[in-house]
């Protein structure tokens, strides 16, 4: 039997055993194996059925390879000593930039398919990343990207948009936004989600369906009215969002939308510290661990954090709290500085964001230990031009698309 004749038994493989080969490869990999065939490129690149395979193995194997996706907002007309407001109407937006960051030092620029548009990333989930172009405190010309295979598809904006815009257009006030964007695991479905705050009244809620492609309206049972990050944290199948009520005479809550269901309910926040001098403002924002707890981050008006986590979702008795620190417990630095956290591990490992140094900080805290600088990346081109807005989200690196 001649050379070339083993050659081709011994690769004459059914297309199925190839494929489940391929999905306990990493995604590097496979990527460099997009060139051995087109046959091979298209169930890499845009097999949806097999992107969710490869997130299934990776997840259940515990290989899913995590990035922090950095963007890069910069603008030409600034003001000194102040950092750009990244929503403000009438700033002249350059281009968006993206970079991937792997581990603390490994940066690779990434390319955007609407190079020329400003946009901002709004939330992750399963290595998508929902973008949009921030305009009169909402988002226009939305999209769904994945980092990792370049694989890009248009989302229809929602009704209300035109009405925003012609609103704020007229009037100096300003329609808060909150929104998310999910997983519905039972429907293999993607939703992403727009409340439209309404001062007084009941929100208008908005919810897209990758899977149908279209937005339907539904009425939450209360206003989300009072004013904080709009952006939503995925945890469990819902979005959450703090919540504080604008006439200051209730305490804050924690507000969930749950995806499968279309429907809102409230989760418990923990019973934090109580301040010395009876000082108990806070600020409130939700985090999610990396291991997909829910969790919340503390801040106090003198500036002393809590981290909690909630190990048993929905069960009030189960919220522990990771850390405790003052801004003076923080490395050099941090007492000049506007900072606040981009995520957090079961470890106790906090990513911060300083603002207008335009770096990123890991931070190791303890229980009972003051936190400790363990590494940091400084995005060193941007350091002498003061309008530029920095951002991180971590993501998946997986080969997840989505059907037209």
């Amino acid at each position: 039997m001649s050379m070339s004749k083993i050659q081709e038994e011994s690769f004459d493989l059914h297309e199925d055993v190839i494929v489940k080969i391929l999905c306990r490869l990493p995604v590097k990999s496979l990527i460099r194996f997009t060139c051995v065939s087109k046959r091979w490129r298209s169930i890499i690149i845009s097999d949806p059925q097999f992107g969710k395979s490869h997130l299934q193995v990776a997840s259940q194997q515990g290989t899913l390879c995590r990035k922090v996706l950095i963007s890069i907002y910069p603008t030409i007309k600034t003001i000194p000593g102040q950092i750009p407001y990244p929503f403000e109407d009438d700033m002249p937006w350059l281009p968006s930039r993206f970079q991937s960051l792997e581990g603390y030092s490994s940066v690779s620029n990434l390319t955007f398919p609407l190079e020329e548009k400003s946009q901002r990333v709004m939330a992750s989930c399963n290595g998508l990343v929902l973008l949009g172009e921030s305009y009169k405190s909402y988002f226009k010309n939305l999209s769904i990207w994945n980092p990792s295979t370049g694989f890009f598809r248009k989302i229809p904006s929602p009704s209300f948009g035109c009405e925003m815009t012609k609103s704020t257009e007229k009037k100096k006030d300003r329609n808060f936004l909150y929104y998310g964007f999910g997983q519905v695991s039972a429907t293999d479905d993607y939703k992403l989600v727009f409340v439209k705050t309404a001062l007084g009244d009941f929100d208008d809620v908005h919810v897209f369906s990758v899977r149908a492609n279209v937005w339907k309206v539904i009425i939450s049972p209360f206003s989300l009215a009072g004013w904080n990050d709009g952006r939503g944290t995925l945890s469990n199948g819902a979005i959450h969002w703090v919540n504080y009520p604008i006439d200051g005479k209730m305490d804050p809550t924690m507000v969930a939308f749950d995806l499968a269901e279309d429907k809102f309910r409230q989760v418990p926040f923990p019973v934090f510290d109580q301040s010395e001098d009876d000082m108990d403002v806070r600020f409130l924002k939700s985090q999610v661990l990396l291991g997909g707890c829910l969790g919340v981050w503390s801040r106090d008006i003198l500036d002393r954090s809590e981290i909690w986590v909630m190990r048993e979702y929905g069960v009030p008795e189960s919220w522990v709290k990771l850390s405790r620190f003052s801004r003076d417990d923080l490395p050099d630095g941090f007492t000049s500085c506007r900072w606040e956290p981009s995520f957090v591990t079961e470890g106790g490992t906090v990513m911060i964001k300083r603002l207008d140094k335009k770096e990123l900080v890991w931070i190791e805290c303890r229980q009972e230990e003051n936190p400790v600088c363990s590494a940091q990346y400084r995005i060193e081109e941007f350091q002498e031009f003061p309008g530029v807005i920095l951002d991180a989200t971590v993501y998946d690196e997986t080969l997840v698309s989505l059907p037209e």
